[in-house]
């Protein structure tokens, strides 16, 4: 680990650094002397408190970085109980640093022994959008579609047609968004509507120049 984070010390910018958990404390440290090791400690505890603060608030907070005028303090999070504390010069490049800590990370991780991860949090499903509102719909962009379909459907099933395509659109509808490229979706629902075989297939051709 102490290996780890010479080389990590090579990285312009960064003065030293220390791992910190809450059950063993400070694991390894190339931090400046002046540094004691129960300062490092203390101020490591503090640092790592700030993550839980964020828990608690239901903030997912991996990372952040104090400014001060004499150096800048990047502290990352390992993972539940543990943390990398960077301090760097005032003017460090920030992600030339984050870049080397992404790639030492996962090695850091895999010494560090009872270091807790954040259970996954469950994929949130999409909400189900309710159906469009039929009479929105019948008299919406699609109205002059509807009115063709609906003639083409009287021709074989009489008056009946109007309340034919009402059932039908309402199914269509429940099935996603209204459209034109799903028109021949619902020409198709509206054509169930039609008893005999050879009047279903007129009914289709007749809407050719339609759907």
């Amino acid at each position: 680990m102490q290996k780890i984070l010479d080389e990590l010390k090579t990285t312009p910018g960064v003065l030293g650094s220390a791992v910190y958990t809450n059950k063993h404390g400070i694991l390894a440290t190339n931090l400046p002397e002046i540094f004691k090791a129960d300062i490092q400690k203390r101020v490591a505890s503090i640092l790592h408190r700030i993550f839980k603060l964020n828990e608690t608030v239901k903030l997912d907070v991996n990372s952040f970085e104090i400014q001060y005028d004499e150096a800048l303090l990047l502290i990352r999070k390992l993972c539940n109980t543990s943390s990398l504390i960077i301090l760097c010069e005032p003017d460090a490049k920030v992600h030339l640093i984050n870049m080397s800590v992404s790639m030492l990370a996962t090695d850091l991780l895999e010494l560090i022994e009872d270091c807790e991860q954040a259970p996954a949090l469950p994929e949130k499903t999409p909400a189900k959008q309710p159906p469009a509102d039929l009479e929105s719909v019948l008299t919406g962009p699609l109205a002059d579609k509807f009115s063709v379909m609906k003639r083409a459907l009287a021709k074989h099933i009489g008056p009946v047609a109007n309340k034919a395509l009402k059932t039908s659109v309402k199914q269509w509808l429940e099935q996603g968004e209204p459209s034109v490229t799903r028109l021949a979706q619902l020409a198709e629902i509206m054509r169930m509507e039609i008893d005999n075989p050879a009047s279903q297939s007129g009914f289709l051709d007749e809407l050719k120049g339609v759907i």
